[in-house]
C-alpha cells in the first residue's frame, strides 16, 4: 500500500536530498509543494536549514517545483528525472539513469545505462558509468571520468573524457573536444573548437574541426578531413588527411600516408608505407619507407624514400632540384623524356623558386610542365661534344705515347707472320658519338641556358681524327697476342690513334 506526504517548502527553488532503496522518479511541476509517494512503508521527510531530506526503503516518486534542485541523492534501482531546472546531483545509481530537461547534471557512479537530454547546464561524471552513456542537447561542458560502454554525444557544448572503454562518437560540439584515452574507435564530426586525442586503441576519424587537432597515439587508422592545424605524434595504421587549413605534422605513421590539400607545411618524421601528397601550400619534409607521389607542392621539398619517388611540377612551380637515386632519374615534359642512371643529379625545373631535395632507394621520376635548366635533350648534345673534345685530346696524348713505344720496339714487332695476323678476330666498339642520344653524360654541365622541354634538337658532331697506319694497327695486335697489353688497352690504343668504325 502506497503512502504519500506533501510538504510546503520555504523557497520556490528548494534543495532536496533523496535516498531510496528501490527505483526513484523525480518530476518537476507547477505547484509550490513537495510531494513524496512510496510503494511500501512510510517515507521519512526532514526539513533542515538549507534543504529537505527524503528517505524511503522502497521505490519512491517525488514531485517538486520546476526550479527545485536535487542534491546528494542515491537509489538502489533505476532513476528517472525530468523537468528539474535547478540541477540534478546523483551520487550513486544501482541501475539505469535517465535525465531529461534539467539544469546541470552531476553523476557520481551509475551501474547501468546513462541517458541525459536537454540539459541547460553541463554534465559531469565524477567516477564512472558502467554502461553506455548518451548525452544530447547539452548547453554546458561535459566532463567524464570514465565510461565503460559506448559514449555518444550529440549537439553538445564542449567535452573532456578521461577514459572511455569502448567507442566514442561526437556529433556537433560547440567548444573543444578532448578524449584522453579511448579503448575503442573515436569519431568527431563538426567541432567548433579544437580536438584532442591522447591515446586511442582503435580507428580515429576527425571531420569538420574548426580549431587545431592534436593526437598523441592512435593504434588504428587516423582520418582527418576539413580540420585546422594538425599535430600527430604516432599512428600505428594509415594516415589520411584532406582539406587541412593549416600545417600538418606527424612524427611517425606505421602505415601509408595520403594527404590532399594541406594549406600549410607538412612534416612527416617517418612513414612506414607509401606517401601520396597532392596539394601542399607550404614546405614538405618527409621520410618514407615506401614509394612517394608528390603533386602541387608550393614550398621547399625534402624527401627521403626507400622506394621510388614521382613528382609532378606545374609550369609556375618547381625550382632547383637535387635527386639522389638508386634506380635512376627520368625527367618528362610533353613529348620529351630525359633519362639518367643512378647517382646524384642537380638541375632546375619550372619557373618557381623552391628547393627540392629528393633521395630515393629506387628511381626518381619528374613530370615537369615548365622549362628545364641543367637537363634536357641539349645536355646530351653538349655531352657528345665534350666527349669528342676529350677524345681528341686523349688521341693526341696516347698517340705520342704509342709512337714512342713503337720506335723503341722497332720494326721487329711488325715483321711477324702476316698470314696469321689476318686470321685474328677482334670485335671493338669504336663508334664515335654522332648525337646526344648516343652519349650518356653522367656529369651534366651546369651553365645551360633555359630551354623548353619540348624542343627537338638534332646534332651532328664531327670528330677530327687521324687515320691509323697498317703498321701501327698490326703492332697493337701483336702486342695483344703476346700478352703485353689487355684487350681493353688495345681498344683504347686503337681508338686513340683515330681508327674509325669500318
Amino acid at each position: 500500500m502506497s503512502e504519500q506526504i506533501q510538504v510546503e517548502p520555504e523557497s520556490t527553488s528548494p534543495r532536496v536530498r533523496i535516498r531510496c532503496g528501490g527505483d526513484l522518479r523525480v518530476e518537476g511541476w507547477e505547484q509550490a509543494l513537495i510531494e513524496a509517494t512510496v510503494e511500501e512503508g512510510q517515507p521519512v521527510v526532514e526539513a533542515g536549514p538549507n534543504q529537505l531530506e527524503i528517505e524511503a526503503a522502497s521505490s519512491l516518486v517525488v514531485r517538486l517545483p520546476f526550479e527545485g534542485e536535487i542534491v546528494e541523492s542515491a537509489a538502489g534501482g533505476q532513476v528517472r528525472v525530468s523537468n528539474v531546472r535547478g540541477g540534478v546531483e546523483i551520487e550513486r545509481v544501482a541501475g539505469d539513469l535517465q535525465v531529461e530537461e534539467a539544469g546541470s547534471v552531476r553523476i557520481g557512479s551509475a551501474a547501468g545505462r546513462v541517458n541525459v537530454a536537454k540539459a541547460a547546464g553541463g554534465v559531469e561524471v565524477t567516477k564512472q558509468a558502467m554502461g553506455d552513456l548518451i548525452a544530447e542537447q547539452i548547453g554546458g561542458e561535459i566532463s567524464i571520468a570514465a565510461v565503460m560502454g559506448r559514449l555518444t554525444l550529440q549537439n553538445v557544448s564542449g567535452l573532456r573524457v578521461r577514459r572511455a572503454r569502448a567507442d566514442v562518437d561526437v556529433l556537433n560540439a560547440g567548444g573543444n573536444a578532448v578524449v584522453e584515452r579511448a579503448d575503442g574507435a573515436v569519431e568527431f564530426i563538426n567541432v567548433d573548437g579544437a580536438a584532442g586525442i591522447g591515446k586511442a586503441m582503435g580507428r580515429v576519424s576527425l571531420r569538420g574541426v574548426q580549431g587545431k587537432v592534436a593526437c598523441d597515439q592512435v593504434n588504428g587508422e587516423l582520418h582527418l578531413a576539413d580540420v585546422g592545424e594538425a599535430a600527430v605524434s604516432r599512428v600505428m595504421g594509415d594516415l589520411t588527411a584532406e582539406s587541412v587549413r593549416g600545417a600538418l605534422s606527424c612524427r611517425k605513421a606505421n602505415g601509408r600516408a595520403t594527404l590532399r590539400e594541406v594549406g600549410g607545411s607538412v612534416s612527416l618524421g617517418g612513414v612506414g608505407g607509401d606517401l601520396d601528397v597532392e596539394g601542399c601550400g607550404g614546405s614538405l619534409s618527409a621520410k618514407c619507407g615506401g614509394s612517394v607521389e608528390l603533386a602541387n607542392v608550393r614550398g621547399d621539398v625534402r624527401v627521403i624514400a626507400g622506394g621510388d619517388v614521382r613528382c609532378r611540377v606545374s609550369e609556375a612551380e618547381g625550382g632547383s632540384f637535387k635527386a639522389v637515386c638508386g634506380g635512376g632519374l627520368t625527367v618528362e615534359g610533353g613529348t620529351t623524356m630525359v633519362a639518367r642512371g643512378p647517382g646524384v643529379h642537380t638541375f632546375h625545373a619550372g619557373a618557381g623558386k623552391s628547393s627540392y631535395s629528393v633521395t630515393a632507394g629506387g628511381s626518381v621520376h619528374l613530370d615537369s610542365a615548365g622549362i628545364l635548366k641543367g637537363l634536357g635533350e641539349e645536355e646530351g648534345v653538349r655531352g657528345a661534344r665534350a666527349a669528342a673534345r676529350a677524345q681528341r685530346r686523349a688521341s693526341r696524348s696516347l698517340g705520342k705515347t704509342l709512337r714512342r713505344t713503337l720506335r723503341a720496339a722497332g720494326k721487329r714487332a711488325a715483321e711477324g707472320d702476316w698470314e696469321d695476323a689476318r686470321s685474328w678476330s677482334f670485335s671493338f666498339d669504336t663508334d664515335s658519338p654522332s648525337s646526344g642520344a648516343a652519349v650518356r653524360d653522367e656529369e651534366p654541365l651546369t651553365d645551360f641556358e633555359d630551354i623548353d622541354v619540348d624542343v627537338d634538337v638534332e646534332v651532328d658532331v664531327e670528330v677530327d681524327v687521324e687515320p691509323v697506319s697498317e703498321e701501327e694497327r698490326m703492332t697493337v695486335l701483336r702486342m695483344l697476342s703476346e700478352g703485353k697489353i689487355t684487350a681493353a688497352e688495345a681498344e683504347e690504343l686503337l681508338d686513340a690513334l683515330g681508327r674509325r668504325a669500318s
